[in-house]
């Protein structure tokens, strides 16, 4: 859920602030009102056709491949395995499902 707020942050439909790794009324309606202006049924289900919408803004800076967002980029690095990293706190960390990756969502 952290990368997705932060692809809302870097477009610009939440602050940083909110970027708190739970799915909540704010995330909710910010997904929407994104899924709208990219002409998607405005559900507020980050599913395959929302990332697939947000997947077409992604291009490379070696060494790094960026979320290109309206407002934001928000790099990204894939490893030898395939797994992608994000830029958090200093560092490179991978993101995953079945744990919490950003530094701020751990608190």
């Amino acid at each position: 859920m952290g990368l997705w707020q932060a692809i809302l942050w870097a477009d610009g439909y939440l602050p940083r602030t909110r970027v708190t790794c739970v799915y909540d009324a704010a995330t909710v309606t910010a997904t929407r009102v994104w899924q709208s202006n990219h002409h998607l049924d405005a559900d507020g289900i980050v599913g395959a056709a929302t990332y697939g919408a947000a997947g077409r803004r992604l291009g490379t800076a070696p060494p790094w491949t960026v979320y290109r967002g309206d407002r934001f980029s928000l790099p990204l690095r894939r490893d030898s395995d395939g797994v992608y990293g994000v830029w958090d706190a200093g560092r490179f960390r991978p993101l995953r499902l079945d744990t919490v990756t950003l530094a701020r969502c751990r608190r």
